[in-house]
Order: C-alpha cells, then sequence, then structure tokens
C-alpha cells in the first residue's frame, strides 16, 4: 500500500512539474546573464533628468550602458560610440590616491569617475569612466569642473573590462549640469560655410571613415571649423599645438600637431583659443576611427592674436 501512495505521489509531481529539475539558481551572485535564474531585482528608476543640459537625441541611461557592457564578453568593446547620462556618484579613489594623479591630472586633464543613473544613493549600477576628459576631448581644467552630484553626459565606447562596464578609448563629456564646466567650455557658436576649395568638419570625418584605420590621404585639405578645445595646457618646443574642430558642434576632428601661420611656429597658446573660427590645411589621418587632420597648419584664423 505504500508503495501505491509513493508512485501515485511521483506521477502527480510529474504531471504537474514534469521531470527536469528546477532550472533556478539560489546560490549567491549576479544572475542576470541567465534567463533560468531567479529574476534579479532591478534598480529603481533613473533619476528624472535635469532642465537646461543638453542630452542628444538616443542618448542611454546609466542602467542601459550597464546592460550593454554585460553582453560583452571579456575585454569586448561595442563598434559604435554612446552617449551616455548620469549622475557622478563617487571618484575612483584607488586612481587619485597614486603618488603621481595631481602630476598627471595637470598635464592631461583626466579623472577617474563612477555614473548612477539615480542621484540619490539608491542606484546599485554603476559606470566607470576611465580617465574622462571635458569637452570634446579637452583637458578638464580644474578639479572644480567635475563634482560629485553633477548630471553629465559623456560620449564613449562600452567595453567589459574583467567584469567592470567602463568607458574604452576616449571618453569625452558632452554636457553637463557644472556652472564651472559650462564657463570653461560655452555653447558651440556657429561655424561660416566652407568657401571655394574648402571642406566642413562633416565632409573631413567622412573622408576619414573612407580611408579606413591607420591610413592617412596622400593629399592635403583646407578645413574650415571652430575650435571647441585645446588638448595642450603647454607649448611644447616644437611649437605645434593640437585641437578640435567642429563645424556643427556635434562632430569633431582632432587637428593633430599643427603648426601655425605660414607653417611657422606658434609661439603662445593665446593665438589659438576656444571659439576662434580657423582653416587648417592638413592630410586627415584615421586614427583608430578619429578623423584627425595631420601633417599641416593653420592657414587662417579670426583670433587677433594670429
Amino acid at each position: 500500500m505504500k508503495k501505491s501512495i509513493l508512485a501515485l505521489t511521483a506521477m502527480v509531481a510529474m504531471v504537474f512539474f514534469g521531470c527536469k529539475e528546477s532550472p533556478y539558481i539560489t546560490s549567491p551572485g549576479d544572475n542576470s546573464q541567465n534567463t533560468d535564474s531567479i529574476p534579479v531585482i532591478a534598480d529603481p528608476e533613473p533619476t528624472p533628468d535635469p532642465e537646461g543640459v543638453a542630452i542628444p537625441e538616443g542618448a542611454i541611461n546609466v542602467n542601459q550602458a550597464v546592460n550593454i557592457a554585460k553582453k560583452l564578453a571579456s575585454g569586448g568593446v561595442t563598434e559604435e560610440e554612446y552617449y551616455i547620462k548620469g549622475w557622478v556618484k563617487r571618484f575612483d579613489d584607488t586612481q587619485r590616491s597614486k603618488s603621481d594623479f595631481e602630476t598627471k591630472f595637470q598635464q592631461y586633464g583626466n579623472d577617474y569617475v563612477y555614473l548612477s543613473a539615480r542621484n540619490d544613493g539608491q542606484g546599485t549600477k554603476e559606470f566607470y569612466c576611465y580617465r574622462i576628459l571635458g569637452k570634446n576631448g579637452a583637458p578638464l581644467p580644474d578639479h572644480d569642473a567635475l563634482l560629485i552630484g553633477d548630471f553629465v553626459v559623456v560620449k564613449c565606447k562600452i567595453t567589459n573590462y574583467n567584469g567592470v562596464y567602463e568607458s574604452s578609448g576616449t571618453c569625452a563629456t558632452y554636457s553637463s549640469s557644472n556652472a564651472h564646466f559650462n564657463e570653461v567650455f560655452p555653447p558651440f557658436p556657429g561655424c561660416p560655410e566652407p568657401g571655394e576649395g574648402e571642406i566642413s568638419v562633416n565632409q573631413a570625418k567622412a573622408i576619414s571613415d573612407s580611408i579606413g584605420t591607420g591610413a592617412t590621404t596622400s593629399e592635403s585639405y583646407r578645413i574650415r571649423g571652430v575650435v571647441v578645445s585645446v588638448n595642450d595646457k603647454t607649448l611644447s618646443s616644437y611649437g605645434n599645438i593640437t585641437f578640435n574642430i567642429s563645424s556643427d558642434g556635434e562632430v569633431t576632428a582632432t587637428c593633430y600637431r599643427l603648426l601655425g601661420k605660414s607653417n611657422a611656429k606658434f609661439t603662445s597658446l593665446d593665438q589659438l583659443q576656444v571659439g576662434d573660427t580657423v582653416l587648417v590645411n592638413a592630410k586627415i589621418q584615421n586614427y583608430n576611427g578619429t578623423c584627425e587632420p595631420t601633417q599641416g597648419y593653420v592657414e587662417q584664423s579670426t583670433n587677433p592674436n594670429f
């Protein structure tokens, strides 16, 4: 009789539950990538975006950026760049505690921050901005330009760096709620249309994309744009400057180590400032997907010191 009851119980269990063992994972850990795991409790909804900060169409929040990174294999990097919006939650104290941190900050103007989708400390997902820079990749001028609690939009590729979800390559701050940041990096003033024999930065970018990574054009181009950032904090003995230009405030080109008027040395950084409308004469290089006018000089500028 006991055997009959046990057999009947087993048959009922098979009808209701099947023969397959339970797929649920009850051990500790993040099972968010396992579709058969116990449902993961989602982070609270992101804090609403503040008013007055420029946010490009298609920008994603930190939670979305982390989810993209989780789908990458360790070491994998996205092909495209993303605009990622979030709140500065904390700085990387490990990097900041290094003895040479301040020296490197003064030289390169980059920092190390973690972003959150929330500004109240309730979000658990973090996106690591590794060596974050200022607008259009310009060096951060000082520590007051990036503070805990700032709302920022950054532009970068996304990587899964051994389980750390972070930026890959250049991580530039597109916009910020920080008042000092906005004083240092004013809004784009607009750019005149290219004249005869000139091209825009957008056209230069199209040429760069067409020649492939690592390639450089054999001919030089005259590119019209507005200086949106100066990447050098000091003038080298060679008298050349690296700076970024744009024709629309969105697409940029990094003018790498260009000389001044008539192919002569710059004698002061005052001769090239953010907001100057310039005409550069240079070859175009595709440097890991970045459009870089190189091996050239600034032909014209609206800078009175030029």
